[in-house]
């Protein structure tokens, strides 16, 4: 290590330790920092971990390796964290750790959870802990009604649900059966109590899903409800429209607001020239008896 890269990870740790030094004081999280973000695997790749993969990761992360003996030492918890993008604050992610091997000032987040949260290869994520109560029960709608149509469907999101540390409401998941890849949106979720005098940080919106006897169920699929919308949209519609056979309006509408009387192209003839017209017309008629 250069004596540069030797600085900044001393750094890093300086400011990690004056974070913990006084743990969830004033509601705030007991660590949190700003972390440089690579996809796991992208990571995998580069250093030939067959045993990291997009399937059997579910949504965990990888932390510095130096954080989880500070962590120990100031008496945190190590196992709920949660992610946020500093510049797009309006989605949260709770998670938990995968491992603690990344360098210091770095971590790893599976590629679809940094796509929802907007973030890029290199890019800073905002890491902190986070308190939130073991899962109860969940709600999730399919994207797509493929998902419905496989007969094993509820073992298959069983089985992803084994390799995520939490459920955060409002949230897509990934679940995929190796062959193809499903999204899935995290509807509701429904914690078991708080213990006295501890707060969740999540407001209601996370579930620990850690040694958790969790209730699934379904809303229809985002496409089916589509459909349903826009055949209601359109039976408002029909119900709205008159019958084919109403009278026009009064006042000489026809049906689409048009009138029956044709508006004169030009300003009204004088008389005297109307009355030359008529006595040719005349002498015309009486020339060809």
């Amino acid at each position: 290590m250069t004596p540069r890269s030797r600085l900044g990870a001393l750094g890093v740790l300086a400011v990690l330790a004056a974070q913990c030094s006084g743990a969830g004081e004033g509601g705030r999280p007991a660590w949190q920092s700003r972390l440089r973000t690579s996809s796991i695997a992208s990571v995998a790749r580069r250093e030939g971990f067959s045993h990291w993969t997009e399937q059997t990761q579910g949504n965990m992360i990888v932390l510095p390796a130096s954080l989880m003996s500070l962590l120990q030492s100031a008496k945190v918890g190590l196992r709920q964290f949660q992610l946020m993008n500093p510049e797009c604050r309006d989605l949260r992610l709770y998670t938990g750790p995968l491992e603690f091997c990344a360098p210091d000032g770095e971590c790893y987040l599976p590629s679809w959870m940094m796509k929802q949260l907007r973030l890029k290869e290199g890019d800073l994520c905002s890491v902190a802990t986070a308190r939130y109560p073991r899962g109860e029960s969940a709600k999730f709608r399919p994207h797509s009604s493929d998902f419905l149509d496989i007969p094993d469907h509820y073992i298959m999101l069983r089985a992803t649900l084994d390799n995520f540390a939490a459920l955060t409401q409002g949230s897509a998941i990934r679940v995929s059966d190796g062959r193809r890849t499903y999204m899935i949106d995290v509807v509701e979720v429904k914690g078991k109590p708080m213990p006295e005098g501890v707060r969740d940080d999540s407001r209601g919106k996370a579930i620990d899903l850690a040694l958790s006897e969790l209730i699934l169920d379904f809303e229809p699929p985002k496409d089916q409800q589509a459909v349903k919308d826009r055949e209601a949209a359109e039976k408002a519609d029909a119900e709205d429209a008159p019958p084919a056979d109403a009278p026009a309006p009064a006042g000489g509408a026809k049906k689409g607001g048009k009138s029956k009387f044709k508006a004169r192209s030009g300003p009204p003839m004088p008389k005297f020239k109307r009355r030359k017209l008529e006595e040719a017309a005349a002498k015309q008629a009486q020339a060809a008896k």
